[in-house]
């Protein structure tokens, strides 16, 4: 009966951290907080370690969503000693990092991210080396350091290059010449540089199913290139052109002879059979000419209506 009622418990802490996290989704971040806690509470009762773990893993995310970075400083370093694979602690001191950046705290957020990078070497997981190079870079700038933050930051865009990732490869591209540009200029270390700086951060980071928060896609569009540019007036001339390549006008007057033809052709069809009429009956001459008027005027005004250009003159015998 205890462990039914064990698994019961655990059954509702898992309902809990569920519940938390979809209304984390739906950027509920006050309800999925109270659902995490929750969840902890539950866990922390069982002495559940994997389900303590889970539930401060997701208590410091929404605190992290909520901009309350000092909890969720708090919380995340708790989970420090419950850490099981390097992969993980990559995450968590990355993750520690960031918050620390956030809070000012500089030189704690180069700590972690040298942490992160350890682990990421370790792990063998490219992307969480740029992640915590990235991170780390940004520190330095934020203390005036533009030597080594060049440093980190051209150690990620080597990894980026051997991902082939071209958006992040822009993204720090553009980093590494903000710092140029104000070491050339002798704004080192302003709040504005740290500033342009720290944006290329929401360029870097994703959230993913390894629990990175959501960032948004690089601001990059690339410049037209040179085959673009030259098709362009290509395409002009093609436009200018098109009126000259119609052929209605020419095929018109090619035409007007055919026309010609057609309308001798009807208009003798028409004699003949009027012809036979009048020898069928001699004594209607006068009746058959107006019939023979009456019927070649409609074909007369057929042939105007048919034509685009001129009328067709048919030959009246």
């Amino acid at each position: 009966m205890t462990n039914a009622l064990e698994n019961i418990d655990e059954f509702k802490a898992t309902l809990r951290s569920c519940a938390g996290c979809a209304l984390l989704e739906l950027d509920k971040l006050d309800e999925a907080l109270k659902e995490h806690k929750l969840d902890y509470d539950i866990s922390k009762d069982q002495e559940n370690s994997d389900g303590i773990a889970r539930a401060l893993d997701n208590i410091g995310r929404t605190y992290a969503r909520k901009k309350e970075y000092d909890q969720a400083v708090k919380f995340w370093e708790q989970r420090i000693p419950m850490k099981k694979t390097t992969l993980e602690s990559a995450w968590l001191y990355h993750e520690l990092g960031r918050c620390c950046l956030e809070l000012d705290r500089y030189n704690d957020a180069i700590e972690y991210g040298e942490k992160s990078l350890s682990a990421a070497v370790e792990a063998e997981d490219e992307n969480w080396r740029i992640n915590s190079s990235v991170l780390i870079a940004q520190a330095q700038v934020k203390l005036s350091n533009d030597v080594k933050a060049l440093e980190s930051f051209n150690e990620a865009l080597e990894l980026a290059k051997s991902l082939d990732d071209k958006a992040v490869q822009d993204a720090i591209n553009k980093a590494i010449d903000d710092i140029k540009f104000r070491m050339e200029k002798g704004e080192s270390g302003t709040d504005e540089g740290a500033r342009k700086s720290s944006d290329q951060k929401n360029d870097l980071d994703g959230d993913t199913e390894n629990k990175r928060e959501e960032s948004p896609e690089p601001n990059y569009t690339p410049p037209p290139s040179d085959e673009e540019s030259e098709q362009e007036p290509d395409s002009e001339n093609a436009d200018d052109k098109s009126p000259q390549q119609s052929p209605t006008a020419s095929d018109n007057n090619d035409s007007e002879p055919a026309r010609k033809d057609s309308g001798q052709l009807e208009d003798s069809k028409s004699k003949e059979a009027n012809d036979e009429k009048l020898n069928s009956n001699t004594n209607s001459d006068e009746s058959a000419s107006a019939n023979k008027n009456s019927a070649e005027a409609p074909a007369d005004e057929e042939g105007n209506d048919s034509e685009s250009d001129k009328p067709v003159k048919l030959t009246v015998r």
